[in-house]
């Protein structure tokens, strides 16, 4: 990434701002950028490889005009400045993006704070092949989303990759030889896939996960991917839903796919609904590559940083009969997990040291990412 640049007055024309560090950002492929507000000057961060960095500075005094462009080139309401907003830019407006750039704006003490988040486009993977997944969670990923019911589960925290797996598993279905009615419910549509019925929900319109999923159910689709189950009315809609004749694909907020069914039966779920539903559960993280043109040195392509890209680390956890067992007698997280482990079950640190055996990544990203073995 660029060294800290500071935006003097002279420089201070607001499209000009937002020109440049769009620029900067594309160029350097940031998943993210943001103008966070200050008393005096307001910082210019940026995400990438999963990792945040101060980039620039602005000064306050032009803060709001940097703001006011950024919603102006996502069509936003630019004398609204006392409520939180979302939008997008359409990738033909930003120089060198390969997708549409999201935009949510929120109102600080200092003014408001934007941030934009870059969207893969075509650069991202459309094929679960071309994931980066390990062959036997490949081939059991693909198994479980090519029955024609049963729940399929996601879990990783914000930017872990849920979305883009989600959506190489839609478009795996789409290209599948049997043909199937794929509808999606998402917060919001972050990429649009021919053969899918998309729709985003809409809280001010009283339209959540719940409504929707109940109004989809009565059109009789074949295949249902719901953005995230939040809550226990939204969770039993969708497994009666896989227990009555649709696919259903989702994602679950949890530390690891043991955890999964932990929360679940938090939420009020029955047992019995859960080992009969849930076909499996993915969790996954991703990981930054050592750069292959400094082998982690630090060079001129990874910034310094010494990693260029991302790898994915994921675990799959199918229902087998330990966890079945566990899962009826409502267990607690430890004990989920423990069951897991009687079954074909790899977790993700075990997978995160065969990469590092391999010199995909190293010691001090695992340990970055997964923290240390409790």
């Amino acid at each position: 990434m660029p060294d800290l640049i500071h935006t003097t007055r002279a420089e201070s024309d607001a499209p000009a701002i937002v020109a440049h560090w769009l620029d900067v950002a594309t160029r350097d492929r940031a998943s993210d950028l943001s103008f966070d507000p200050g008393a005096d000057v307001w910082r210019v961060r940026m995400r990438r490889d999963g990792v945040l960095r101060t980039v620039g500075e602005i000064p306050a005094s032009v803060g709001g005009h940097v703001v006011g462009r950024c919603k102006a080139l996502a069509d936003l309401l630019v004398y609204r400045q006392d409520l939180p907003q979302e939008g997008r830019m359409p990738a033909s407006r930003v120089e060198g993006a390969t997708g549409d750039v999201r935009v949510a704006t929120f109102p600080t003490v200092h003014g408001e704070r934007v941030a934009l988040r870059f969207e893969a486009g075509q650069d991202a993977p459309r094929e679960l092949s071309e994931l980066g997944l390990e062959p036997q969670v490949l081939a059991q990923l693909s198994d479980a989303i090519e029955q024609p019911d049963g729940v399929v589960l996601l879990t990783g925290p914000s930017g872990s990759g849920k979305t883009t797996t989600l959506y190489s598993c839609l478009r795996h279905l789409v290209g599948s030889d049997h043909e199937r009615t794929i509808v999606s419910v998402e917060d919001p549509v972050e990429r649009r896939i021919d053969g899918v019925v998309q729709a985003e929900v809409d809280a001010a319109a009283g339209l959540d996960f719940a409504r929707a999923l109940r109004s989809l159910l009565r059109q009789d689709p074949d295949v249902l991917l719901l953005g995230e189950i939040r809550d226990r009315e939204t969770a039993a809609i969708a497994l009666e839903a896989g227990l009555t004749g649709h696919l259903v694909a989702s994602t679950v907020h949890a530390g690891s796919a043991p955890e999964v069914f932990a929360r679940l039966l938090e939420m009020g779920v029955e047992p019995f609904v859960l080992t009969t539903t849930v076909r499996g559960v993915l969790a996954q993280r991703l990981l930054r590559r050592r750069c292959a043109a400094c082998e982690g040195e630090g060079c001129a392509r990874c910034g310094g940083a010494g990693y260029d890209g991302r790898v994915l680390l994921a675990e799959w956890l199918p229902m087998h009969d330990a966890l079945r067992r566990a899962v009826l007698d409502r267990r607690d997280g430890r004990t989920l997990a423990a069951a897991a482990c009687e079954g074909k079950f790899e977790g993700l640190r075990s997978v995160a040291e065969r990469l590092v055996a391999r010199g995909v990544t190293d010691e001090k990203e695992v340990l970055r990412v997964l923290g240390r073995d409790r």
